[in-house]
C-alpha cells in the first residue's frame, strides 16, 4: 500500500536553496519553543533557528515551528524576498530581547521553497 501511495504522488523535487547575508556556518538548530521559553539563555550566543516562513518584508520574516513563532530580522546588511509563506527558513544569528518578545537578528538566512 505504501509503495502504491509513493508511486501515485511523486515527490516534488526541492529547488536550490536561496542564500541571503553571510553563508551559514552549520550551527546546531535550537527549537523555537526553547528560545521562547528561555531567551536569556541564548542571548549573546550564535545559534541557528529554523521554521516555516510566514509573510516577509525586506528586513523581517516570522518563522513557526509547531505552535511557537519567532520574528527574524536581518542585521541590516542584506534584504529578504517578499512572500516567504510556507518556505523553510533557516537562520543563524543572535537573540535580542528588549521589552516584549525576543527577536532573532540574523546574519545569514537560507530559504528552501
Amino acid at each position: 500500500v505504501l509503495s502504491a501511495l509513493l508511486q501515485a504522488s511523486p515527490a516534488r523535487p526541492a529547488g536550490p536553496a536561496e542564500l541571503y547575508g553571510k553563508p551559514l556556518r552549520g550551527l546546531s538548530a535550537v527549537r523555537l519553543s526553547d528560545v521562547l521559553a528561555s531567551p536569556e539563555r541564548y542571548a549573546g550566543k550564535a545559534i541557528r533557528v529554523m521554521g516555516s516562513g510566514a509573510g516577509a518584508s525586506a528586513s523581517a520574516v516570522t518563522i513557526s515551528e509547531s505552535s511557537a513563532s519567532l520574528r527574524v530580522e536581518t542585521d541590516g546588511s542584506f534584504s529578504l524576498p517578499d512572500k516567504l509563506d510556507g518556505a523553510q527558513v533557516i537562520a543563524e544569528g543572535r537573540i535580542r530581547k528588549e521589552s516584549g518578545s525576543p527577536t532573532f537578528v540574523a546574519v545569514g538566512v537560507e530559504v528552501k521553497r
